[in-house]
């Protein structure tokens, strides 16, 4: 009969964690200090995460935008307990479309999905203090035909007073999903919640219908008292910009058994 040390660990499903964020120009300064401190905080604090959870392992993947984009792991999505966070510096325009066709190239089993192990379906968060200054609603369109997309937890921040609030709404799909603030201290404490939040409730999802969406984890945040009703703008109309944007959770219930997803 084995002993405990003979028996090998249950292999855990990889989660991974994607930001797309901002560092256009108008990010410069305090902004982009705050941002880069934001990160650096949030990664210590999931790393602990990481170290005690037992049904998940967490992998980060972080995908900036200016004029164009590019991700800080071009290789993949990186253990977090590994990761090292590097500084972004802020400049150039804010090609939002660019950055999602990147993230639809990239959310593929034959691309940054690959796992032996199986994945949860995926956390991304998306940040922006701006208007896009290219075509967003095509690529929008296209990857809103991607199901891991589609089926991912998405959670938007609108940053200052300039920040296109109904972009943010139209990708991350739920205007409950989008927080706004100018307080750049406060999105700071923000991040970190949403993503620890996130990454504990999306490793407890099992099935599509049962599937975290970025509302809940917003929910979460105004029943724990870290944002208010007025943080959220509940009359933003999100437009659809494919047939397939809102598909119904049958459609994809199977997702557990994914084998023909891409």
């Amino acid at each position: 009969m084995p002993t405990p040390q003979d028996l090998e660990p249950t292999p855990r499903r990889v989660l991974n964690i994607f930001y797309v964020l901002d560092t256009s120009g108008s990010m410069t300064g305090t902004p982009i200090a705050t941002l880069n401190r934001a990160m650096e905080e949030t990664v210590q604090v999931l790393q602990d995460q990481a170290v005690s959870n037992a049904d998940a392992q967490l992998k980060i993947g972080v995908l900036e935008f200016n004029s164009g984009c590019k991700w800080l792991q071009p290789n993949g999505p990186e253990d977090m307990e590994d990761f090292i966070w590097q500084d972004m510096s802020a400049g150039g325009l804010t090609d939002m479309g660019a950055a999602l066709t990147e993230l639809d190239d990239k959310l593929s089993r034959h691309a940054f999905l690959k796992s032996m192990t199986g994945a949860y379906l995926p956390v991304i968060i998306f940040m922006t203090d701006g208007f896009p200054t290219d075509d967003y609603k095509k690529a929008l369109a296209k990857i809103n035909e991607n199901k891991w997309f589609r089926r991912a937890a998405k959670i938007g921040f609108a940053i200052g007073d300039n920040a296109d609030t109904q972009m943010i709404a139209n990708i991350v799909g739920n205007s409950e999903a989008v927080i706004r603030t100018s307080d750049l201290e406060l999105f700071a404490r923000l991040l970190r919640f949403v993503s620890v939040t996130s990454s504990t409730l999306a490793s407890q999802s099992r099935t599509s219908t049962e599937a975290l969406t970025g509302a809940d984890i917003v929910k979460s945040a105004m029943e724990e008292g870290v944002i208010e009703e007025k943080d959220v703008d509940h009359n933003i109309k999100v437009e659809v910009t494919s047939n397939d944007a809102h598909a119904v959770a049958s459609e994809d219930d199977n997702w557990d058994d994914d084998s023909d997803w891409e």
